[in-house]
């Protein structure tokens, strides 16, 4: 079966667990343009069954956001990051967090799924499908602490930081707010 089909595929059957298990959520349909070197690993991810990601809008008692910004990029977004061969979303929504963080948390449902269809704009190449998953959290324990290489700066927002990472981020509730 072509890799656009069974991305496609795969990515649905995902949609429908998370659906049984976290019922009724938003779906954000995304198109990430890859380079040719940037849509090979994606392949090679396809193909070794570790497609996808997963994040956490994690929450604290006061009602403050945590929020990551990437070295290199200027905008803020929740922490997570890919998944891999193997490993459920929600292991991999807390390893990430743990990772880029210092902090844990405990999963209280499901914030949205984005639906990345990633295209290969330096070659004619068929899109790869995958999701990427981001649950609901309140923080559990542990100090802020950014992961050196990977986290530029980490810290928790009661409203929407001036530069985020995409649009979703500024649009999720932040309860300190509210």
């Amino acid at each position: 079966m072509a890799v656009a089909q069974q991305s496609k595929r795969d990515v649905e059957s995902v949609l429908q667990r998370l659906n049984e298990d976290y019922s009724e959520f938003r779906v954000v349909e995304k198109t990430w343009e890859r380079t040719d070197s940037d849509y090979e690993r994606v392949r090679r991810q396809f193909e070794r069954n570790g497609l996808g990601g997963a994040g956490v809008w994690l929450v604290n008692d006061a009602g403050e956001v945590l929020l990551v910004r990437d070295e290199g990029d200027d905008g803020w977004s929740d922490p997570g990051g890919k998944r891999e061969p193997g490993e459920s979303y929600e292991s991999a929504a807390k390893r990430e967090l743990e990772e880029e963080t210092g902090v844990t948390c405990q999963l209280t449902g499901l914030c949205e799924v984005h639906r990345i269809e990633n295209v290969n704009v330096q070659r004619d190449a068929p899109s790869i499908f995958e999701p990427l998953v981001i649950f609901d959290g309140v923080y559990e324990s542990g100090e802020l602490d950014a992961r050196d290489g990977e986290i530029a700066e980490v810290g928790w927002f009661v409203q929407p930081p001036e530069h985020v990472l995409y649009p979703e981020v500024a649009k999720r509730s932040y309860p300190a707010t509210s």
